[in-house]
């Protein structure tokens, strides 16, 4: 078994500045959408948290992985062409994201679960 990647290479695999402009446009379509939020902050909140740290990222860790071999080549220092994300890891954390992602989408509902998973196979 190859060895763990350290944190920071998970990290930059999940490329967190790419996740603002998913969550930022869940927040204004909230806002846009004429409903109140009342009592509906912890909801919110998950949705923001599904557009980004956890749709994005698997987006970003996905493409990161299959492009690993175009990668090597004009991107030598990401941390799966690289080895900071040693043997398998990219897919193992693509997949595990991608189960985090659909697990969390599930427990908001059948449509958001729906639209996730519309998400994740474009991703």
């Amino acid at each position: 078994m190859a060895a763990t990647p350290a944190p920071s290479a998970v990290v930059e695999l999940l490329k967190p500045l790419t996740w603002f402009a998913p969550m930022w446009a869940f927040a204004c379509g909230v806002i846009s959408s004429g409903q109140p939020a009342h009592g509906q902050w912890p909801v919110i909140a998950a949705g923001i948290v599904l557009a980004g740290p956890l749709v994005c990222a698997t987006s970003q860790a996905t493409n990161d992985w299959f492009d690993r071999h175009v990668d090597a080549i004009n991107e030598p220092n990401r941390p799966i062409t690289s080895g900071r994300i040693p043997g398998r890891w990219g897919l193992y954390l693509a997949l595990g994201w991608t189960l985090l992602s659909l697990l969390v989408a599930a427990a908001l509902g059948p449509w958001i679960l729906g639209a996730a998973l519309f998400g994740l196979v474009l991703a």
